[in-house]
């Protein structure tokens, strides 16, 4: 269960600032960060705890007891049930209307007092939102907490996992996950990523179908679709953030409970109309008809897996299935040709040909609509989720390994500890086996940010790899939580003229005094590698050549 301090990181300003208002609390500090860290501090304090718990007027100190009772968490929707709702409101309608002075509810009275959160769990197998009280206020309040999980946490040592295979659709989720939980993914529908951020994921992804271009009908656009679906983020400011609690219960599922949330999130999703990601296709005056993609789907899979069974051993490989899909097709058209249009009628949805603009209208196009429908469900979103194309690549003897100079080698399967290694480490690089992550000052300072010190980061990494961490790596780490960061490396280009009096001509230029970074020796000065092209083109503006050592590849001066 999350701690206090993580619950309010999560909260916006207004009402942190409502909660230390109701606390009686002289918070001094400007930022949200600040603010949760000061009030976690202030409210937690046994005494003061206790006699906010007894200032609750009647009917919001039964609703606390319940939720005490209930070992600290309740589903939402009994909670409101029994104790009343909890208006939703922005940071400025709270701002505005400053609610927690006149609570209409008890569930508010509690709410606007810090004591419950809401989250999102799975308490009957599907994901269900739940209210709750952080775990270390829970044990003060003397509840007993859920199965306590530290913020920044190695799992608790399990048998080794009988299902290691490798999967690209898991794996990418993950690095999804990872990355927006350490960088500011701009947003303006909470859903689709900034170009910036989708540039910057796509080399750390198995499959970037679609990132770069922001095709809606591509793998990218589906995946993080449905991680908005399972509630798994939310926007904040036009920048998207984790929803901590249902990602971490994710992550630690065994990988067959990891799959069957991402396809059942798919399987029942009505908002991702699989008609209107078919390439070729465009649907018009959709608010004059509809059609119903659960309903499609669900039966192209079940139709889907019966014939797979058919095959038998005949269509094992993926390279065997994606040849058959025609065949599968034209079963479907004989056996379910109306699988889409339960009322048979053929002359109601408005789809055109993308590429010519005829309308597809009448039982006729069947094959380039209920078809083209097919297809698509099956070579992308089923492919996609299953894995069918997936390589037989094996686990790396040594799944998680510390080296001397600060790398992580982490093996895929390992997909837990790979989020907390991403929150004290960056990223390096997606190999066939494992991924690659370094400690650096840079994230260090992000993980301090975020209330991990160096001590946990040791602990972490000698806990996950079984082994102490090396010496030196020790001593840097410790050294750098005291000092900060005491060195710095860069690629630079070095400029070496004939001699003194050349170079003295040329850094005449202010567009190439502007590029130098240091001068030397009396011929040369170093420039930056992403600078060279433009250094280039100034001597040669001056009347100059320059003889090129550098390689072909980086002529453009870009990393």
């Amino acid at each position: 269960m999350r701690s206090l301090r993580a619950c309010l990181l999560d909260e916006p300003l207004p009402r942190l600032m409502a909660v230390a208002e109701l606390w009686d609390a002289a918070v001094e500090a400007t930022s949200a960060r600040d603010v949760a860290h000061a009030l976690a501090l202030h409210m937690l304090q046994p005494e003061r705890l206790m006699a906010a718990r007894e200032s609750l007027a009647p009917d919001a100190r039964s609703a606390l007891d319940a939720l005490l009772a209930a070992r600290g968490r309740m589903p939402a929707a009994t909670f409101e049930r029994r104790f009343g709702a909890i208006r939703p409101m922005g940071p400025g309608r709270l701002e505005r209307e400053r609610p927690w002075r006149a609570p209409a509810s008890a569930a508010e009275h509690l709410w606007y007092r810090g004591f419950i959160f809401r989250t999102f769990d799975r308490l009957s197998g599907a994901p269900t939102e739940v209210v709750f009280v952080p775990g270390d206020m829970l044990a003060l309040l003397g509840g007993e907490p859920r199965a306590a999980q530290e913020e920044f946490a190695t799992p608790q040592a399990q048998p080794p996992s009988s299902d290691s295979r490798p999967s690209k659709c898991l794996d990418d989720v993950v690095t999804l996950l990872c990355f927006i939980r350490n960088h500011a993914v701009k947003t303006k529908d909470g859903k689709a990523w900034d170009a910036a951020s989708r540039r910057a994921v796509a080399p750390m992804l198995r499959d970037a179908d679609g990132a770069i271009e922001n095709d809606p009908n591509g793998r990218f656009a589906f995946l993080t679709h449905l991680i908005a679906r399972l509630g798994w983020v939310r926007p904040e400011q036009n920048r998207l953030r984790l929803v901590a609690q249902p990602v971490a219960h994710w992550l630690q599922s065994s990988p067959d409970a990891q799959r069957s949330a991402l396809f059942d999130a798919w399987l029942n999703d009505a908002e991702w109309n699989d008609l209107a990601h078919v390439d070729g296709l465009t649907l018009e005056m959709t608010h004059a008809w509809s059609n119903d993609p659960v309903r499609a789907r669900k039966a192209v899979v079940g139709l889907w897996e019966g014939w797979r069974s058919s095959l038998g051993d005949a269509a094992r490989s993926a390279a065997q299935l994606q040849s058959l899909i025609p065949d599968f097709v034209a079963y479907v058209r004989r056996h379910d040709p109306d699988f889409a249009r339960p009322d048979g009628r053929y002359d109601t949805w408005h789809v055109r040909d993308a590429r010519t603009g005829e309308f597809l209208s009448g039982f006729e196009h069947w094959e380039r609509v209920e078809g083209a429908l097919i297809r698509y469900i099956v070579e992308k979103p089923l492919r996609w989720l299953s894995d069918l194309n997936e390589d037989t690549s094996a686990a790396p003897d040594s799944p998680f390994h510390v080296t001397d100079d600060g790398r992580i080698l982490i093996a895929r399967h390992l997909r837990y500890e790979r989020f907390q290694t991403s929150r004290v480490a960056d990223w390096v690089a997606t190999r066939a086996d494992d991924y690659v992550y370094r400690l650096s000052p840079h994230a260090l300072e992000r993980a301090r940010g975020q209330g991990i010190r160096a001590g946990r980061v040791i602990e972490f990494l000698e806990q996950t790899s079984g082994r102490p961490a090396p010496t030196g790596l020790k001593q840097a780490l410790l050294r750098w939580e005291e000092r900060g960061a005491e060195l710095r490396m860069e690629p630079i280009v070095i400029l070496r003229a004939q001699d003194g009096a050349t170079l003295d001509a040329l850094l005449r230029l202010p567009a190439l005094r502007r590029l130098m970074v240091e001068r030397l020796a009396p011929n040369c000065v170093a420039i930056r590698q992403r600078d060279a092209h433009a250094a280039r083109a100034a001597i040669v503006a001056s009347g100059m050549l320059v003889d090129d050592a550098m390689p072909a590849d980086e002529e453009s001066g870009e990393l």
